[in-house]
């Protein structure tokens, strides 16, 4: 997927939330370097994903742990998962998702568009065998699929 497209996206989505009546905001430059300072270089697509609903994203993947203020918490908590699950944690590993505790995904290459990995309690590391951006863009047709029933 190319970043203008993926962009076309993430601002489709933004005018759905908006006009559900959220408020939708977005990380900051400042916010973007903070993560990078602490967690190294981020693939360029996630930072695209951050920018635009990286503080509030509405309702898009409530009860999923995606935003900025629980990235912190997301990667301990995947780290913290595996450990106790006696699974060796992948070398720059950066966790961005964290459902419900006991399900991650996340990516080790930090290219702009990295393949996803996802680690699900009681399971293996699975490769997803998609892109970041095709991650994201499968939630939003989820999300789509439910705002129409």
């Amino acid at each position: 997927m190319n970043k203008p497209d993926f962009n076309h996206q993430l601002n489709e989505l933004i005018a759905i939330l908006t006009s559900k009546g959220f408020v939708i905001k977005g990380c900051n430059d400042q916010q973007l370097a903070q993560l990078e300072r602490q967690y190294g270089q981020l693939p360029e697509y996630y930072k695209i994903f951050l920018s635009k609903l990286g503080v509030n994203a509405g309702d898009f993947m409530l009860g999923t742990a995606v935003l900025f203020h629980e990235i912190e918490d997301i990667n301990q908590g995947t780290l913290a998962l595996m450990a106790e699950n006696n699974i060796s944690i992948p070398n720059n590993l950066y966790a961005f998702l964290l459902h419900q505790g006991y399900s991650s995904l996340f990516f080790i290459d930090r290219h702009d568009d990295p393949m996803v990995y996802c680690y699900t309690e009681g399971d293996v590391i699975k490769n997803l065998n998609y892109r970041f951006s095709q991650c994201i863009l499968a939630e939003i047709a989820l999300y789509k699929t439910h705002q129409t029933e």
